[in-house]
């Protein structure tokens, strides 16, 4: 009996372990992203992001390709809106399933309120945002 509530209690522990890690992995990638956007670094907010939401994204602001669709949506946006949207993290979660994950954003010049982040490849990229 003693023995089984060891190995339980490795497993609760190895699980735990493995799910901070991805909370930690979709934290990062979720503040890159707000970071690359606020400081109008299309390449690297683009490389943060599904190749569907990088599509989406240029045929929306009508480019040819993401980082001029990134250039187009904050060219208006004043150095402080930047800011503001560079730092607008606020938390994340992950629905039951695990494969995605969910970026709280603070108030900010884009009104992006939520980032919704998929892992491909071991990366968490950002599929979409509202």
């Amino acid at each position: 009996m003693g023995l089984l509530l060891a190995i339980a209690g490795i497993a609760l522990f190895s699980a735990v372990q493995e799910n901070q890690a991805n909370l930690g992995a979709l934290e990062n990638s979720g503040k890159a992203f707000l970071e690359a956007l606020g400081s109008g670094e299309g390449d690297e907010a683009c490389a943060l992001m599904t190749r569907t939401a990088r599509s989406e994204l240029a045929a929306a602001q009508r480019k040819d390709t993401c980082p001029q669709a990134i250039e187009a949506l904050i060219g208006p946006l004043s150095d402080a809106e930047r800011d503001e949207l560079a730092g607008s993290y606020a938390s994340r979660f992950f629905p039951k399933n695990g494969s995605l994950g969910h970026i709280n954003v603070d108030d900010n010049p884009l009104q992006i309120s939520e980032l919704l982040l998929s892992e491909v490849d071991g990366r968490w990229l950002v599929a979409e945002w509202r």
